[in-house]
């Protein structure tokens, strides 16, 4: 009647006892978590509790968020246990506000208390807590400084400011015995043992890095102009810090890197806190670092120099230098007494600004004040960029010029100078100035320094000596600095360095005693060098030219050709000649591979100073004849380079086409356009030749209209022209480059002439010309001045010979040369306008105060009759002249009157000029040899060379006795005067050709005439036999011969000369013909 019950199975036994005793397991894990989050809990809130109670207890000692006059006084053993407890639960962040008021509840306990027990420095002599009283303020101390480190972020706030004022005073306080009242009135063994307290408090801080934290305290309150208190405060406890311990090699090394390192620091230091500046040097910071890093190698091996390149980096080692450059100048018994290795330590920080910075303008560089274009975000703004810019004018303070060249300055001659020969230096636009004039007062130091006998390379001064090695570290310098600094730094450099006295005369001594034969050939030599080993002798070398360039740059004619300040022109001959051989074994002997090259540098202020040279000699010479021809190396094979386009002939023609006579860059030219001429395919036969017709009456705007509008290359083709008369008719002839040599003397006649305002002469007694400023008041006048320019282009293209005596400055901006960093406009001046150049040279030798004359940077010129005024510079009008500034307004009013004033019309004259001629054709010529390519040599004329290349017509020949008679009139009764006015007669230009009368276009010819031109019909057979036969024609028996006058063709270059009885019958109508200027006929 039951049904029985169900039997489980051993294996649901086992399954149920597993799940209750994982139950059990994880009840008790809960039960065990639960306690422990409870006490974790009990734990937190006690702490909280605890740690609320302890802040309670700090908070109402030194009395947080109430008056610092409401507080109980404390006894030091119950600030120590307060200050253990608070320690205790401290918070960095939470307890920022309480722990600022903890530390001016210190201070002013410490500072204020009497009592040593209630003062907390009193525990430093409690037998029982003075050793964790030491852990407790070594913690103390360390928190105020992380705090320090930490407020920097926001040190622009008030709150930060004060709150970094009170942790550096708590340093200061714990560094300083003196501020410790109740322990002052101690004995003195007592004192000394606080001593060592204070000692080992600051070891600690050491330890931490504490040195680090100050100096960006003093960085960023010098940086942004804070409270001076905080700088000087910082700046004491990490003086403190270095001398306990005893200034040691890791100090020190912490002092340069971390604190040099600020910029502009020691300006700081000397303007707002000479205290701080006083600590410096009285603890001798400057001599340690000097003779701990002056070692070659010694500031890369502590860290001074970054051993990789990174922005931030050279900006450190630049801050570095220029700090050190001002403590040498304040502090010059140090400089004196270690100046040599003052030189090597700032030669190793400027070695790595050297190979670390760039000059090259990219999307990755801004300007920096100092450096130039340079890799670095925020320097262009920097404030403290402009002060590091005023500490580096200190390299030119003749305090540290004096002390670094001090063996240049002392050193006595080892030679007796040589003496100077007289040199004729002719004045030659009759200024009326003598030497005993005076010199500019910038000047006068100078010139008293210069010896009295000339100095030439004589050696004797072994590169062993210490005086040698001692100057080219100097040197050295100088010559990276130069290198390294902006132009404007480097501008200021030199003129710093060139007028401090003696230097650059001495130092011209020292190269003349330098090495076995004088340092101009140790110079040549040193080209084999390895470039470490070259260097030194290098730096010399380059920091002359530079010195000199820079000088020379600056002096008048008067100053240079006969008071001779600096240099005599003997001496001059000497360097200008070693520097040609120089610069041509450096391009000679392919040792410029590229920019890079540690030669170049040399190259280029050699080639700086040789072109300035140059550029006096080509105007106005003082070499003797021959002098910048290269005589080692034959002309033929320079110019076999040039001619295969090998990189030295290139750069030969390019930077010294002066070592190559004047013939064989005239027959290079010559080749360059025949070359162009054949790459266009310019031929008579390829039927490409333009014809024109133009009015005679309407030469110039025919000749505007029908040619100005056509390209370069189309000009250069062949031309014919076609001359229309005044009755509107063709004129008879054939043009075969006669007529349009005619076309362009008429052109050139016209738009030359000072009526049609385009062009003025000069006021120097010369009468040259050049474009007029007021040739606006010409209607297109811009367009005119490109058309002109195109036709000299094309006459030189021709090789037409053209009489246009051009200004000289206007022939440097038709070269370019005007351009160049170190060419002086002042030079040009006398040739423009005399008078307007004695006034520049009275305001520059002045000697009182120029300011009181009143003079602006500005320029005032009458313009019919209306005062207009032009600014030289932006803002001139509102900056005045001074003493200091008159050299620049000098050059600029000079450069303003030569070329601003013509700036528009020269550059579309030289546009036009450059569609025919480019640029590099003509680099090759100086602007005097420019004109003789225009308008052919300036000698006498060959007459043996014009024998040999005359044409003959109409039956004379070279025998003949008309041609005989000629010959000896022009070679016996003829001065040279009177030959270039028969050239010019015949030709149309007074000049010979330069390649001579082989080349002259078209030939020169003599044709022998019987009838006036208006009657002749050309050579016919009577005719030529007549001639030859020398018979008489019936026309000469008919008529009176004797009254017919020689004429000329000069578009032809042709001679007409009737067949004369007598030689004295020829000579006098050749004379009244010459005379009477009837060679301009036309044909």
């Amino acid at each position: 009647m039951f049904s029985p019950s169900p039997t489980k199975s051993g294996q649901d036994l086992v399954k149920n006892a597993v799940q209750a005793r994982e139950q059990r397991k994880l009840s008790r894990k809960r039960e065990h978590s639960a306690i422990i989050l409870q006490s974790s809990v009990r734990g937190f809130l006690t702490r909280c509790e605890l740690g609320k109670r302890w802040r309670d207890e700090l908070d109402h000692m030194i009395g947080f968020d109430s008056e610092l006059e409401e507080k109980n006084e404390t006894s030091h053993k119950e600030m120590f246990l307060v200050l253990k407890k608070f320690l205790f639960v401290f918070n960095l962040k939470k307890d920022e506000q309480r722990f600022v008021t903890l530390c001016n509840y210190l201070v002013h306990n410490i500072e204020a208390s009497g009592n040593i027990k209630m003062c907390y420095v009193g525990l430093s002599v409690h037998k029982l807590l003075v050793v964790p009283w030491i852990q407790q303020v070594k913690k103390l101390l360390w928190t105020c400084c992380l705090y320090l480190d930490q407020c920097q972020q926001q040190i622009h706030q008030n709150n930060s400011k004060n709150s970094i004022l009170i942790y550096l005073k708590l340093l200061e306080t714990f560094s300083d015995i003196t501020r410790w009242k109740s322990l002052l009135t101690k004995g003195t063994s007592l004192i000394n043992v606080v001593n060592q307290l204070c000692g080992k408090f600051l070891l600690d801080l050491n330890e931490r890095g504490c040195l680090c934290v100050l100096s960006s305290v003093v960085n960023v309150s010098c940086k942004m102009a804070l409270h001076e208190v905080m700088t000087s405060t910082a700046f004491n406890v990490a003086i403190r810090i270095m001398e306990s311990c005893c200034f040691s090699e890791k100090e020190v090394v912490t002092f340069a890197f971390n604190f040099l390192s600020i910029p502009a620091l020691v300006m700081h230091f000397n303007l707002l806190h000479p205290q701080c500046l006083s600590q410096v040097l009285d603890h001798g910071l400057l001599g340690r670092c000097i003779l701990l890093f002056h070692v070659e190698g010694a500031c890369e091996k502590h860290g001074l120099i970054p051993s990789h390149y990174s922005p931030d980096g050279v900006i450190s080692v630049l801050c570095i230098f220029s700090n050190l450059v001002q403590l040498f100048v304040i502090e010059p018994n140090t400089l004196v007494q270690l100046r040599i290795q003052c030189v090597s330590l700032l030669n190793q920080l400027m070695k790595y600004l050297y190979e670390n910075t760039t000059k090259q303008k990219s999307n990755l560089t801004t300007w920096h004040p100092v450096l130039g274009y340079f890799s670095n975000h925020d320097a262009r703004n920097s404030h403290s960029m402009q002060e590091m810019k005023k500490q580096l004018e200190l390299m030119w303070d003749p305090v540290l010029v004096r002390t670094f060249f001090y063996d240049v300055l002392t050193l006595p001659s080892l030679h007796a100078e040589t003496k100077i020969h007289s040199f004729p230096n002719p004045n030659p636009y009759n200024l009326h100035v003598t030497v005993t004039d005076k010199l500019s007062s910038y000047l006068k130091s100078i010139a008293s320094s210069r010896p009295k006998h000339t100095l030439l390379p004589t050696g004797g001064r072994k590169l062993e000596y210490a005086e040698v090695k001692n100057t080219c570290c100097t040197c050295l310098l100088y010559k990276k600095s130069l290198l390294v600094f902006t132009k404007q730094l480097h501008l200021e450099m030199l003129t710093g360095l060139t007028f401090m006295e003696e230097v650059l005369c001495r130092l011209w001594r020292f190269i003349c005693e330098l090495g076995p034969t004088g340092g101009l050939q140790l110079f040549l030599s040193a080209l084999s060098y390895h470039p470490d080993q070259a260097e030194p002798y290098f730096a010399v070398f380059t920091l002359f030219c530079d010195m000199t360039s820079h000088i020379l740059s600056i002096l008048d004619d008067v100053e240079f050709y006969e008071q001779q300040v600096l240099f005599h022109l003997e001496e001059l001959v000497t360097i200008s000649s070693f520097l040609c051989q120089f610069v041509f074994k450096v391009i000679w002997g392919n040792l410029l591979k590229d920019s890079s090259s540690s030669v170049y540098p040399v190259y280029e202020s050699a080639h700086t100073l040789l072109m300035v040279l140059y550029d006096r000699d080509a105007r106005r010479s003082f070499t003797p004849p021959g002098h910048w021809l290269y005589k080692e190396v034959k002309s033929s094979v320079i110019r076999a380079e040039v001619e295969k386009s090998q990189m030295r002939g290139k750069l030969i023609m390019d930077k010294i086409p002066f070592i190559l006579p004047h013939k064989d860059r005239v027959l290079l030219f010559r080749s360059l356009v025949a070359a162009d001429k054949l790459k266009l395919g310019i031929t008579e036969d390829n039927g490409s030749m333009v014809h024109i017709r133009v009015h005679r009456s309407r030469l110039v705007e025919d000749g505007f209209e029908k040619l100005g509008a056509m390209q370069g290359n189309k000009l250069k083709g062949i031309i014919r022209v076609k001359f229309i008369n005044d009755l509107g008719l063709d004129e008879a002839g054939i043009d075969q480059d006669g007529v349009f040599k005619e076309f362009l003397e008429e052109i050139i006649q016209k738009v030359f002439n000072p009526d049609m305002n385009l062009f003025k002469v000069t006021a120097g007694g010369d009468m040259k010309l050049y474009p007029s400023p007021l040739s606006y008041l010409q209607d297109h006048h811009l367009h005119l001045f490109t058309f002109v320019g195109k036709m000299l282009g094309k006459a030189i293209y021709e090789g037409i010979v053209l009489d246009i005596p051009f200004a000289n400055f206007f022939l440097r901006s038709i070269l370019s040369k005007q351009q160049t960093a170190l060419y002086s406009p002042i030079d040009e001046l006398p040739a423009l306008d005399p008078e307007f150049y004695k006034n520049l040279t009275w305001i520059k030798r002045y000697e009182g105060d120029i300011s009181e004359l009143d003079l602006r940077f500005m320029h005032e010129e009458d313009i019919m009759g209306k005062i207009q005024s032009h600014e030289l510079i932006p803002g001139g009008a509102g900056i005045p002249v001074t003493n200091e500034n008159r050299i620049m307004y000098i050059h600029t009013l000079a450069h303003y009157r030569l070329h601003t004033q013509i700036l528009h019309q020269t550059k579309a004259f030289v546009a036009g000029f450059r569609s025919v001629i480019p640029t590099n054709w003509i680099s090759m010529f100086s602007s005097p040899e420019l004109q003789r390519l225009i308008s052919g040599d300036n000698v006498d004329m060959d007459l043996t060379d014009l024998k040999k290349h005359v044409v003959y017509y109409g039956g004379f020949h070279s025998s003949h006795r008309v041609v005989r008679w000629l010959w000896d009139i022009l070679e016996q009764d003829y001065s040279p005067s009177q030959r270039s006015a028969f050239l010019k007669f015949v030709t149309s230009c007074s000049r010979p050709p330069l390649l001579g009368f082989a080349n002259l276009q078209p030939q020169f010819s003599i044709r022998c005439v019987e009838v006036p031109d208006d009657e002749d019909t050309g050579d016919t057979v009577a005719t030529v036999l007549r001639g030859f036969l020398r018979l008489p024609s019936r026309s000469r028996r008919s008529s009176s011969h004797n009254h017919r006058l020689p004429t000329a063709s000069t578009c032809f270059n042709l001679l007409k000369l009737p067949n004369y009885p007598s030689k004295v019958v020829l000579k006098d109508k050749l004379k009244q013909a010459i005379a009477n200027n009837t060679g301009f006929e036309l044909s």
